[in-house]
């Protein structure tokens, strides 16, 4: 054999077995969890953290309800009352309990969010492109799902009160809903998780040998029964859905309480106003990390059936039992900066999608955009390219849409006064949530696009906070 030969096998070898080292790499990265010590980041942490959502979820609610909204209050009764015994604290904040009504109003809107997707119009659009080549298809429905359903909420609500009833039924029996729908979701979890191991829908799932880490972190990427995203229902149509009409009622019952109540008002509508931009921007929400990268799983689907409904409304029902008189003025001013707000998180993701869908050949801030044409590979070995944005609110930090949501987040909780902590959970978890998933997407990213990101770095060099980080 010629020594050019032997050469140019070697080469081809190496080419090879770098390319699997790439796709292998990038695989990990998206899809998996690296650490030093598997039992920790693949067996406790996820038993840690099935176990202690519902409990943290069922704690926020008793501490409005029965401690005053005093943290303090809670550990005083838990750890150190005589009265409360080990039965108690399991049936109050680790038992899986069923609540008939409760069962009925979440099936019966998990059944309608499938419907109303499978029939409502929408032209269809695709998501990205997976490493394994799939290319996920949807309709883009979701506003219209949102508008039709506040319609129907409302003619239904009118109807109830013909008949002596209301809503607020649901506010009434939170406790007994959380714990029902946190059970339901349970189930849906560990079906969702057979479903992925034996029947997925497409090449783009990861199953293990270990069920408790399958069962925290999901299976499949892009599940579908009846040919219906199970991540849009349980994200979109169920768990957003759920937070603008929840919030609604727990307005309503502060109303039925007190008369109006203007932090409650200002809550509720800066809710509704951050939701229908989102249900208008559903289709960019759906090429998003929750969609792209994480799996149907508890982390996603349990957090959007139970952690969404039980710490996204907390300011809401937080104020059912301590409404706050803001007056005129204050009113007026956090309702317009929480509306510039929502203006400048939607105008982020504007810009984002104008260059994209333009190939970066328009203008940004009235000048033309500056882009990067950043290549990676799939793991099937084809090519494809993507536009990285360097222009206007992208040129500030990568992540700089993080800021007006985080400054919303503080505004429609402050209503709920200085007083007391347990208000801003929300805000508090949802910073944190945005820093991790800032540096997921770094890593994510670094991975994906190789030279073309370092070189997006040089160019805007914050994640998030300019000048900080």
């Amino acid at each position: 054999m010629s020594t050019s030969s032997q050469a140019q096998k070697s080469t081809s070898r190496k080419a090879t077995s770098a390319s699997v080292d790439t796709d292998s790499a990038h695989q990990l990265s998206v899809h998996s969890r690296q650490g030093r010590n598997k039992l920790l980041s693949e067996s406790i942490l996820p038993l840690l953290l099935c176990l202690a959502c519902p409990f943290l979820v069922r704690s926020i609610v008793f501490i409005c309800t029965h401690c005053h909204g005093s943290i303090s209050e809670f550990f005083q009764r838990l750890l150190f009352s005589q009265t409360v015994t080990l039965k108690d604290i399991l049936e109050d904040f680790f038992y899986f309990e069923w609540h008939w009504p409760s069962g009925i109003i979440i099936i019966s809107f998990l059944i309608y969010a499938v419907v109303m997707t499978i029939i409502l119009p929408g032209k269809e659009y695709k998501g990205p492109v997976t490493d394994t080549g799939h290319v996920p298809v949807y309709r883009d429905n979701g506003f219209c799902y949102y508008i039709v359903s506040l319609i129907l909420f409302a003619s239904l609500t009118f109807l109830l009160k013909l008949n002596h009833l209301s809503p607020t039924y649901i506010y009434d029996h939170w406790e007994e809903f959380l714990s029902t729908v946190s059970t339901f979701a349970f189930l849906l979890c560990f079906l969702v998780m057979l479903k992925g191991k034996y029947i997925p829908s497409t090449n783009d799932h990861r199953s293990s040998s270990n069920w408790l880490t399958d069962f925290y972190r999901g299976v499949e990427l892009y599940p579908r029964i009846f040919n219906v995203d199970i991540k849009l229902i349980t994200n979109c149509r169920y768990g957003m859905l759920a937070w603008a009409l929840l919030t609604v009622i727990f307005c309503m019952k502060t109303f039925e309480l007190y008369g109006f109540t203007d932090s409650a008002f200002i809550t509720c509508v800066l809710t509704l106003v951050y939701l229908t931009k989102f249900f208008w921007w559903e289709s960019g929400y759906m090429k998003t990390m929750d969609i792209i990268v994480d799996r149907a799983g508890f982390y996603l689907c349990w957090g959007c059936l139970v952690w969404v409904s039980g710490i996204y409304t907390l300011p809401s029902y937080f104020l059912v039992t301590h409404p706050n008189q803001l007056g005129w003025t204050s009113t007026a001013i956090v309702l317009t900066l929480g509306l510039v707000s929502i203006y400048i998180n939607y105008d982020c993701d504007r810009q984002k999608i104008q260059v994209r869908s333009t190939q970066g050949k328009c203008s940004v801030w009235g000048k033309p955009a500056r882009t990067i044409q950043a290549k990676y590979r799939l793991l099937n070995g084809k090519e494809h390219e993507s536009t990285l944005l360097a222009s206007g609110y992208w040129a500030i930090s990568r992540h700089f849409h993080y800021i007006p949501e985080l400054t919303l987040a503080f505004l429609w909780t402050y209503p709920c006064g200085l007083q007391h902590i347990l208000p801003y959970f929300y805000a508090i978890i949802l910073f944190i949530l945005l820093m991790h998933r800032a540096h997921r997407d770094d890593q994510k990213c670094r991975l994906k696009y190789g030279l073309a990101w370092d070189k997006y770095c040089r160019l805007v060099p914050y994640k998030v906070w300019p000048g900080i980080y």
